[in-house]
């Protein structure tokens, strides 16, 4: 009884008894209910069918929802691996930095130390110029006080040559004089 069709219900035939049913109000209600049997029987298939799309809709939500979980983790996993990732490359690149300037340090304090030590040595090469300056200056001018020296012995000399020279002039003017006065002395007969 189970599964019992519309038309079953309207073809049914019950026994008649004496004291029995009505025959048309038994028709007219089996047609009724074989009528409404058909449409809950429709209902019910339409409302199977659409059981099985939602089902299947639910099938495929699952497996979407499914799918959208283990995209999740392995985008959380892959999140995971990015910021690992990023935090070596972070470390390799401040590790990097660190050596580079720490390089730097040691090739500018290398710089450093070769230009105190180019300039010691200009001071040091200045420091000698500047002696074998003073050692030319101070050999000229001992050159000059030797010239001035001899400049002024040689003046001595001249001066007292010139003096003596003079003297002689002098004297040979003298001589000279007076020969010219005993000349013109002679001549008129006086002598001195």
């Amino acid at each position: 009884m189970n599964n019992i069709s519309s038309k079953e219900i309207k073809k049914n035939d019950f026994k008649k008894t004496f004291r029995g049913y009505d025959p048309y109000e038994v028709d007219a209600f089996l047609e009724a209910l074989s009528l409404r049997f058909e449409r809950l029987l429709e209902e019910n298939t339409g409302l199977s069918s659409r059981i099985n799309t939602l089902t299947s809709d639910i099938d495929v939500y699952k497996e979407n929802e499914a799918t959208l979980q283990r995209a999740i983790v392995k985008m959380q996993d892959l999140a995971e691996e990015m910021i690992q990732s990023a935090k070596k490359k972070a470390e390799l690149i401040i590790r990097e930095a660190e050596v580079n300037a720490q390089k730097l340090a040691q090739d500018t304090e290398k710089e450093i130390i070769t230009r105190k030590n180019e300039l010691e040595e200009l001071k040091l090469r200045n420091d000698k110029l500047v002696e074998d300056v003073k050692l030319f200056f101070m050999e000229k001018l001992n050159e000059m006080d030797e010239f001035v020296k001899a400049r002024n012995v040689y003046k001595m000399e001249l001066s007292r040559h010139k003096h003596e020279f003079e003297e002689e002039d002098q004297v040979q003017d003298e001589e000279q004089s007076l020969r010219k006065i005993s000349i013109n002395t002679s001549g008129t007969g006086f002598s001195e």
